[in-house]
């Protein structure tokens, strides 16, 4: 599959095979090639929109089926509308899991670096991102962040940090 090129609801549908565990080992490695990464993203983030729509609209349909249903059956379309949001918060946990897959994929770059490199460049975006949502947020930074920050530039900011705590509290 790595030479065809497939539509969008195609690609698609093999994402959500993916999830399920149902798509060949070929077609899941082809998800998971450098070029297709983003799409592949794409189609999850599609992919959780539509399971958190499902999600509101069954509540929506207990809040207008409690309010017009007769007593005896409110409880039987309860209790149908909770396995199937059980059901789908399941499936959500597993796109969930491949959005951290996929995002890990991106962040570690392209096949050509060797493994370490691939490593040392997704801890840095890490730590940058730690950074910048701690920046974004207005969350103090303990010395623990800002030895952890200063490592991106190559030191080693942890040296006496017991003491530089005790300091910060």
């Amino acid at each position: 599959m790595t030479g065809i090129n497939v539509d969008e609801n195609e690609f698609d549908r093999l994402v959500s095979e993916d999830v399920k565990n149902v798509l060949p080992s070929e077609q899941a490695e082809f998800l998971r090639l450098p070029h297709n990464q983003n799409q592949w993203k794409q189609s999850l983030m599609k992919l959780i929109g539509n399971l958190d729509e499902q999600i509101a609209g069954l509540s929506q349909d207990e809040v207008t089926a409690t309010s017009s249903l007769p007593s005896h059956m409110i409880t039987e379309f309860k209790i149908s509308t909770d396995e199937k949001r059980t059901k789908i918060n399941r499936f959500r946990f597993y796109v969930l899991q491949r959005i951290s897959e996929c995002e890990r994929n991106i962040a570690l770059g392209e096949d050509g670096q060797s493994e370490d490199i691939r490593l040392a460049d997704f801890l840095r975006k890490a730590i940058e991102k730690h950074k910048d949502l701690m920046t974004d947020h207005e969350f103090e930074p303990t010395p623990i962040d800002q030895a952890l920050w200063s490592s991106i530039d190559g030191k080693w900011g942890f040296v006496d940090m017991d003491k530089r705590i005790r300091d910060w509290n």
